[in-house]
Formats: structure tokens, sequence, C-alpha cells
């Protein structure tokens, strides 16, 4: 208390500085770097964030005042979804930065309140957060739900602590990559493993790889209603080596009965450990955008329909297994198809002693503004053991005219369990959607 009592008077001291009509209105809250105050003033409610005395002198002046001014260097922008930063310097020894302050509270305290129909909207702005950092080639690190502030009425989302910012081109980073210290500049449950253990240089593509994960992560937090590997973060508080090996090489669990599908594909594909198929993903793939586009690209394909799930079917032996799967794939896509206006032949063939590919295939009649165009989708299964796992890989390729177009996307291998069917065939249908979105974007491009 007596810390918190020094920085009030801190920061009531750079109130009077700046002249009347400046106060401090509140605590907001005490990180681990830094304090926030709530601040009035003549400009309306502020925040005023002030660094620790650790890091505002010795030997980590130097890195704090390097953060400090990237932030600055962003200006005042124009992305609604951003934390603005106004001013920044040294004030009585400490490091400080006045800032917008956000409507709402931290997301991660208001996951259970969060309307389902809210997760969409709420991932959609912090990927344009995101997104507009990209632009100013810049990466945030440390996405999550406790670096995001929720307005009361659950439509705006601010992400918040650009203190992490990096330039996504720097190989060094801001004095911190020097001397092979390489340190993880983010929150060990929100990192993949090849940034949580430093296994690729720093550098456009591991910042991509983060920047999915991290979405992904919120997005789980949003479906779950509670912080990833929260449990193991309880029981893990006494041994960080056993609870970074948990984030490492466990799936956090993402179901949900009452979240569109899509959205619990797209928090699944985003959380891969394998960070080169989960860069297949962009940053467009968790924007409101791609879900508009459902409809397009449906009727890039020929369709006047959507989705719907179907039915499970049993287990059996491993050889026999792989042939129910691969039927009931083949029986389904070709019904699901079917729903949408879209009549396709199809048929099954035999890659290796564990491998099948269901293929189906249909042509686009010539339509207003659209020409003839044949499609195929190959949906590519492999049965591995031991243990029984189940890999998928789906491939949509579309000729209209002279121009040939082709998506792919891979899954995670998944185990085999009760009614792993009904999850793959409503897998392949999002990533076809997914990859007609972007059949549709390229072919717009």
């Amino acid at each position: 208390m007596d810390e918190l009592a020094g920085e009030i008077e801190i920061a009531e001291a750079w109130c009077r500085s700046k002249g009347g009509g400046w106060s401090v209105a509140g605590h907001a809250g005490t990180g681990g770097t830094a304090t926030t105050f709530f601040l009035k003033s003549p400009k309306g409610d502020l925040a005023f964030k002030l660094i620790n005395a650790d890091f505002s002198s010795g030997k980590r002046e130097r890195e704090t005042e390097n953060r400090i001014n990237e932030q600055l260097s962003l200006g005042e922008h124009d992305c609604p979804y951003l934390i603005q930063t106004y001013s920044g310097g040294k004030f009585q020894g400490r490091y400080f930065l006045l800032m917008n302050r956000a409507p709402g509270h931290e997301l991660a305290t208001k996951l259970r309140a969060v309307p389902r129909s809210a997760i969409r909207d709420i991932v959609s702005q912090v990927a344009t957060a995101c997104t507009y950092l990209r632009s100013r080639e810049l990466v945030h690190r440390d996405i999550k739900t406790a670096n995001i502030f929720i307005s009361d009425d659950f439509k705006i989302a601010t992400l918040l602590d650009l203190s992490v910012l990096r330039d996504i081109y720097d190989p060094i980073g801001l004095g911190t990559d020097h001397d092979d210290q390489l340190p993880v500049v983010a929150t060990s449950r929100y990192s993949p493993p090849e940034y949580l253990f430093r296994l690729e240089p720093p550098g456009a593509d591991l910042w991509h790889a983060l920047d999915v994960y991290q979405l992904g992560g919120v997005l789980h937090d949003l479906i779950m209603q509670e912080q990833m590997f929260h449990q193991e973060y309880q029981s893990s508080s006494e041994n960080k080596y056993r609870f970074a090996w948990l984030v490492a090489t466990q799936d956090p669990p993402v179901n949900a009965l009452d979240v569109d599908p899509d959205l619990i594909l797209l928090a699944r594909r985003a959380l891969d450990k394998d960070w080169r198929r989960r860069s297949q993903l962009t940053l467009d793939d968790f924007r409101i955008e791609s879900r508009s586009l459902n409809t397009i690209a449906l009727q890039l394909l020929g369709s006047n329909s959507s989705i719907h799930k179907t039915r499970e079917t049993p287990k059996s032996t491993l050889r026999s297994r792989l042939s129910t799967i691969v039927l009931d794939l083949e029986a389904q896509l070709a019904s699901r198809l079917l729903g949408m206006e879209i009549q396709a032949t199809h048929s099954i063939e035999d890659v290796g002693e564990l491998q099948k590919t269901v293929v189906l295939r249909w042509d686009r009649p010539l339509s207003d503004g659209l020409q003839a165009a044949s499609f195929s989708l190959r949906v590519e299964v492999q049965l591995l053991h031991p243990p029984t796992t189940i890999g998928l890989r789906v491939l949509l390729q579309m000729l209209e005219g002279n121009d040939r177009l082709e998506k792919q996307a891979a899954l995670a291998d998944c185990p085999d369990s009760e009614g792993i069917e009904s999850r793959l065939e409503q897998d392949v249908i999002q990533l076809f959607i997914d990859m007609a979105n972007k059949l549709t974007r390229e072919r717009a491009g």
C-alpha cells in the first residue's frame, strides 16, 4: 500500500504540473511493469501509465525508453480498436505514458458475461487492430483477453499494452535479442512452442504465426469462458517448467454447442502446435468480412444454400475404420453439396493401405456475371497408428476458362474417438467454405 501511495503522489504531482482541470480519478490496476491510473482532464477521461522504478533506471532504463519511443511513433492513429498513446516521457525519475481511456473492463474478467453472439465481432476487432499494426510493420506479441478491454455493451474491443510492440523486420528488437538472450516478451500460456522456446528466428514468419496463435487464444477464452490452460496454471504454480511443458505439448480443448462451428474450427486451427500449418491462416480469417464472404463464395461455387450439421457413425477395426470414415465423408459431403444445390459426382481413391481420398467433382453452369467453371474437392484421409489418429488435408480446385486456381488446408492430427466422423465432416465443410472465400478474394484481385 505504501508503494501505491507513493505512485499516487507522483501521478497527482504530474496532474498539477499540467495545470487546472487535471486530477487522478482512480487506480485502474497494477501489472508486472507499471501501475495505471484514470485521470480527469480538460480533454476528457484519460489513462496514465506509470512505469515501475526498476524499469525507469539502471540496466532496464534504455529498454524502457526505447519501448516508449516505439509506442509514441504510432502517433494518433485511426484504428478504433487499438489504444491511443498521446504522450510519454520521464517525470520525477519515472517513465510514464498518457493514453486514452478504453471503454469498459478487462475482457478476461468478463468472459462468462460475453454474449455468444458477440464473439465473432470481438475477435474481428482485435484482428483488425493486429492488421493495422502489421500495416505499420509492427507486431504486438502479447495478445490475450487480459490485454483487451471490452465495453459494457460488449460492442467495442480495445487492444491494450503497446509496450510489447516490435518491428517485424528487426532481427534484434529493442535491445532484447542481442548476445543470445532471446527473452519471451509475452505470456507463456498464450505463446506457441516455437516462440516460447525461441525455436525459430525472429522475422515476419515467426510473428505471423504468433499473431495467429494468440488470436486463437482469444477465441478459446471467449468460447470456453475461461482463460487458456486455467486449471493447469493453477496447479503448476510451484513448477513453471511443468507448466511450460504442458503449454507446449497439450492442445487446449475448444468445444461448445452454442457457438458457430466455423469459430470452433478456426480456434482449433489457430492453436495448432505446428506453426507452418497454423500459418496457412491469415489475419483476415479472423475478421468479420470473412464470414460475409460465405454467401459470395457459395455463389462462386454454383450454390444457393448454406451449411448444416449431420449424423455420427460408430467405431470399427483399423482398416474398416478408415473405410467407415471415408464412406461416411463421401456420402455426407455429397449430400451436403446437394443441399447447397451443387450436384457432384463422387468417388474414393485408394492412396495407400491406411490412406484414402474422397473426390467430388461438379460444374458451375454459365450464369449472370459468372462464366462456366469446373470444380473438384479432394479430401485426403490418413489413419495413423499407434496411437490411432486421423490426418486430414483438403484441396479445392477451380478451372474457369483458362484460369486454374487451387487452395488447400490441413488439420492437425486428431485422436480417433467415438463420433469423430461428425467433427471431421463439419471441419471439412468449414475448410471448404474457407478456401472458397480465398478463391473469391484471389479471383476478385
